[in-house]
């Protein structure tokens, strides 16, 4: 039990982690590129953060090969947008 937790809490960290870099790389791409090509006004971190979170949610693909990756597949599948929800609204309440 407590190993899986572990390993829960290291994949939460990894996944905030990435979310966080993620943000970064948008929010520097964004104001090199999109404002002064279209004009548009320069995005926050958390901003960048959560367009980061909802365009990981509409283009997340995996494809099972097995009957294992199924069942894994149907967890990650329920597990990954309540932890961006959750992180989502971390997010939006420190805007």
């Amino acid at each position: 039990m407590v190993k899986n937790m572990v390993v829960f809490g290291i994949a939460v960290l990894v996944m905030i982690s990435l979310y966080l870099l993620n943000g970064v790389a948008l929010m520097l791409l964004w104001e090199w590129f999109m404002v002064p090509t279209f004009g548009l006004p320069a995005i926050s971190m958390m901003q960048a953060i959560g367009i980061g979170i909802i365009v990981s949610i509409m283009t997340m693909q995996h494809i099972p090969r097995n009957e294992d990756e199924k069942i894994e597949m149907f967890k990650f599948s329920f597990l990954t947008p309540v932890l961006a929800t959750a992180i989502g609204w971390v997010v939006h309440m420190l805007m």
